[in-house]
């Protein structure tokens, strides 16, 4: 489809002004001219046709022949998607009148939430009044489930699922793998968990040590290098393979539980359980926020936090309280909070069974053991989710007590859940117990 016989570059608006002239039916959407409205190309084409985050060339002012046709294409090939966004808009506008809703600007909310209904539903149909109202009362704070439905539709869409899939790639493989090598990371992580001092904090944070340990186990045999560079580690559930495989965008293309492998779609559904509805944008926002996220080192966008979890990954080993003391070459901090959690009833009492001396139920429970066994996987799968969340909201912890703090309270909330299980087991089994003492 060619959009001219010239072979100079043209001006992007242009070329967007004679695409969007031969697309029927989005008036609302049009500036006075007949063109797009900026905010058409800002908050729907750029981001949700176009994509020029994976497309940046299609983003620059002038365009070569080549690339005006393609964004040509694009935009014609949506039509049918952008006549229904269209269509959707005046509903959404009676919707928030009817409702009393003044956050934020109308076209900036209701433009892209408009995509968003089109890619689910296309045209309005009768219900369109009630979809409109379910949409905008969950964007501003009421039923929070909506968002998930709707996040499943817009992942239904083939095209956006086809399109999603090849900018996840793109980003996965584009990771740029800057910093100090596993080794070089695990002795600034293993450096600051001996003094726990600002000053190393700082020159742990300013190292990329956290995005270059992560993006390391995406190469062949990167979980060999993490197990070299950290003796003991085992596996903490964080990958299936030898290397961290690109999660899939769909929650039932998962393959399996490991961490850094969970798709993008539970990644989203995530963020809409933890962000306040007033500060949710558009589901199609939300994803593409956080296939950014997915393709940084461990999955957590912001570098400081990344880091953060690698200090996890560091202090693991240790971590093993139904073995009793830590191994002595463990840093510090890590046998802090080992000893901390070894010296609990219940860590006490499970090791006595275990040993043999007493039963720790009438009938072994086989899951409960393998939990305590695995406190490590059990606390990095905690902080992973903790951390997450801050990067969802851009919290960053601030000093060396921060980081400190951090990780001691998922180790506590990794302990009272166990304890909280094992006397669950224990109440549950009394009169048994009593019967064999």
């Amino acid at each position: 489809m060619a959009v001219t016989g010239t072979s100079k570059p043209r001006l992007r608006s242009t070329v967007l002004a004679a695409a969007w002239a031969r697309i029927s039916g989005v008036e609302v959407l049009s500036s006075g001219d007949g063109g797009p409205l900026t905010r058409t190309v800002k908050k729907i084409i750029d981001p949700l046709v176009v994509r020029t985050s994976t497309r940046p060339r299609l983003g620059r002012p002038l365009l070569e022949p080549a690339d005006a046709a393609e964004l040509t294409r694009l935009l014609l090939a949506d039509a049918a998607r952008l006549r229904a966004t269209a269509a959707w808009f005046p509903h959404l506008k009676r919707q928030r009148r009817a409702l009393r809703i003044t956050a934020g600007d109308v076209q900036d909310v209701c433009f892209p939430l408009a995509y968003e209904l089109a890619t689910s539903f296309g045209m309005p149909g009768p219900d369109a009044p009630e979809a409109a109202a379910s949409a905008l009362r969950e964007l501003h704070g009421e039923a929070a489930e909506a968002g998930v439905a709707r996040l499943a539709a817009y992942l239904n869409d083939p095209r956006v699922t086809a399109d999603l899939t090849a900018e996840l790639d793109r980003r996965w493989h584009a990771g740029a793998d800057t910093g100090p090598e596993p080794a070089a990371a695990v002795a600034l992580l293993g450096a600051f968990a001996e003094d726990l001092a600002d000053a190393t904090w700082r020159a742990l944070a300013e190292s990329g040590a956290g995005h270059a340990f992560g993006l390391a186990l995406r190469r062949p045999g990167g979980t060999g290098a993490l197990a070299e560079a950290v003796p003991g580690l085992g596996d903490l559930g964080l990958q299936r393979g030898d290397r961290t495989a690109v999660p899939p965008l769909r929650r039932h293309d998962e393959t399996g539980p490991e961490l850094l492998e969970r798709s993008v779609e539970r990644r989203v559904r995530a963020t809409l359980r933890r962000l306040p509805a007033d500060e949710r944008g558009s589901v199609a926002g939300l994803v593409g926020d956080e296939l950014a996220r997915v393709a940084a080192g461990f999955g957590l966008g912001l570098p400081v936090l990344a880091t953060c979890f690698a200090l996890g990954v560091v202090l693991a080993p240790a971590l093993r309280p139904l073995e009793g003391s830590a191994p002595g070459n463990a840093p510090g901090f890590a046998r802090q909070l080992n000893a901390r959690v070894a010296r609990e009833g219940y860590v006490l009492h499970a090791r006595r069974a275990l040993a043999g001396t007493t039963p720790l139920t009438p009938r072994p429970d086989a899951e409960l053991v393998r939990e305590l066994r695995e406190f490590a996987r059990q606390f990095l799968g905690r902080l992973w989710i903790r951390l997450h969340g801050f990067d969802v909201r851009g919290d960053l912890p601030s000093d060396a007590a921060d980081v400190r703090d951090l990780v001691t309270g998922v180790v506590r909330s990794t302990s009272l859940d166990l304890r909280t299980k094992v006397r669950r087991a224990l109440v549950a089994r009394l009169p048994d117990l009593e019967a064999v003492s």
